[in-house]
Order: structure tokens, then C-alpha cells, then sequence
């Protein structure tokens, strides 16, 4: 398989505590260029393991010693504050632990014995979903400041039409032409109009 630069920028935590699987997951991703930058034993280790290398993805196996895959994954996000797409590797194809994967963040959930094609196409499904979300993610936020931006504008309108006597159409203008002269947002203007009312 050829590498690319993509993958190569892609930093993956690997767990299981089979020795042996590591090493073959291991190899199976770096061939294609991923960067492993963590091999843990079990849950515990990967979240101490994730919390020094910052991983851009983990694969994980749901059965280990001491925290599982699924509590290791949560307990990991929770950590670094932040969603890491995961592929959750099973021996077992459970529809609980398949709802469960979902729940923290799992893309892609795998039954063992991994084929390399299958471990290959599910990280690139987990991180394309994960690229869609926060996407998605940042649209809804855009969407929230636009929102919180018209709620000010227009109580600061309704400020200034009150105090000046002006209509709608001027009482925009006001605030558009302030927010030029001051070299500020119009969601600043409007802000310091609310909570100052002084309109000079």
C-alpha cells in the first residue's frame, strides 16, 4: 500500500492487551504511513499513554484488564476535552456494546480477527466522520453567535429609535456607521449601548 501525506500526520493509539496484536496492528497501520505514537497494555495505560501523546485517533480493543476499551476511550476524551474519533476492536459482535461504542465517540466498531484492508477503511471512515461533526459542530456555533449577534442589534435598535426618535432604517445606519468610526464590531457597539445606554 503507499503512503501518503495525509496519513502521515495522523497520530494513532493503538490498545490491547494481546502483545501480539499490537504488534500486528502495528505494522499494519505503519505501512501505510500512519504514525503509532502509543502501544498500550490496556485502559489505564492508554489513558496515561494519550495523555503524553496526544492522539489524533485510537484503536481499541473493548476487552482489557483493568478500564475496557469504551471506559478507556470516555475517560480519555474526557482527559484532553475533547472527541477522538476511536475504532473499537471486539471478539464480540454485541448490539449493547455497539450502542456503547457509539455513545463515546466510536466510529467504527470491528470484530476480530482484523483484516488490514477493513482496520485501513475504518480509520479513514472514522476520520472523515469525525472532520464531518466538527464541521457540523462549527456551523451550529456560527449559527448561535449570528443569532446572539441580531438579538443585540435589536434591542440596541430599539435603544436608539426610543432615545433619538428615529425609525428602523436609521436607527441601523446609527449603529453601522458607530461600528465604522470606532473601528469595533457591530456586536460591540450594540453591547456597549445595552449595558451603558449612552449613545454618543
Amino acid at each position: 500500500m503507499q503512503k501518503t501525506e495525509q496519513k502521515q500526520k495522523t497520530k494513532i493509539l493503538i490498545a490491547d492487551d494481546e502483545a501480539l496484536i499490537r504488534q500486528d496492528l502495528k505494522e499494519i497501520l505503519t505501512e501505510v504511513g500512519y504514525d503509532v505514537v502509543a502501544e498500550a497494555k490496556d485502559g489505564y495505560h492508554a489513558l496515561e499513554l494519550a495523555k503524553i501523546t496526544l492522539p489524533d485517533l485510537m484503536v481499541l480493543d473493548i476487552k482489557m484488564p483493568n478500564i475496557n476499551g469504551l471506559e478507556a476511550a470516555e475517560e480519555i476524551q474526557i482527559a484532553l476535552n475533547k472527541r477522538i474519533p476511536t475504532v473499537i476492536l471486539t471478539a464480540y459482535n454485541q448490539v449493547e456494546l455497539v450502542q456503547k461504542a457509539g455513545e463515546v465517540g466510536a466510529f467504527a466498531f470491528l470484530t476480530k480477527p482484523v483484516k488490514p484492508q477493513d482496520l485501513i477503511a475504518s480509520i479513514e471512515t472514522a476520520k472523515f466522520r469525525a472532520k464531518e461533526m466538527e464541521s457540523l459542530n462549527q456551523d451550529i456555533s456560527d449559527l448561535k453567535e449570528k443569532l446572539e449577534i441580531r438579538k443585540l442589534v435589536e434591542k440596541a435598535k430599539g435603544i436608539i429609535m426610543k432615545k433619538l426618535s428615529l425609525d428602523e432604517p436609521e436607527a441601523m445606519h446609527y449603529l453601522q456607521k458607530k461600528s465604522m468610526d470606532d473601528r469595533v464590531s457591530i456586536k460591540k457597539v450594540a453591547e456597549l449601548i445595552i449595558n451603558d445606554g449612552k449613545l454618543n
